[in-house]
């Protein structure tokens, strides 16, 4: 019996949380386009960009086509400050934990305003300065109807806040 114990007592591992795994395909930048992958530690953000001074990790990528006047696709999302790695489900992305545009344009008079429906970020610290993130955000005009997914898996940078 004491044997059938320790045994049990030394396979349990305690505290260890969920451990995620993440694909190591990264994405390319879209031709004709500039792409940053950012994240500021000790922010925040209200509704929109520009991250701001605050107690979480705040992750932003934006890509912006030279050849479509600027027309820009982004998200920025949050994740707990002291966690080593996190997972952001569809559930929170429909609920709104995740500010994204899927195309504005600056000079077509119009923008693609499709709201985030649902996907799946996950993210895990690589090194003091860079995080592996996998985005995938499907945007739609209600939660049936996806029309967009933008899928982003790549290396973000610690900045300084802006």
């Amino acid at each position: 019996m004491l044997f059938i114990v320790l045994v049990v007592l030394l396979g349990c591992k305690k505290g260890s949380g969920p451990n995620i795994t993440l694909s190591t395909n990264l994405t390319d930048c879209a031709a004709n386009s500039t792409c940053t992958y950012s994240y500021f530690d000790d922010a925040d953000f209200i509704n929109a960009p520009p991250p701001v001074q605050g107690s979480f990790r705040v992750f932003s990528y934006q890509s912006v086509n030279q050849n479509v006047c600027g027309a820009t696709s982004q998200f920025i999302f949050k994740a707990p400050l002291n966690d080593a790695e996190f997972d952001i489900t569809a559930n929170q992305i429909a609920a709104g934990s995740v500010f994204a545009n899927d195309f504005i344009c600056p000079c077509c008079d119009y923008a693609l305003l499709f709201k985030p429906i649902g996907g799946e970020i996950k993210g895990k610290k690589t090194d003091d300065t860079h995080w592996l993130v996998n985005a995938s955000i499907i945007f739609g005009t209600s939660p049936t109807s996806p029309v967009d997914t933008v899928v982003v898996n790549q290396y973000f940078t610690r900045q300084p806040l802006p």
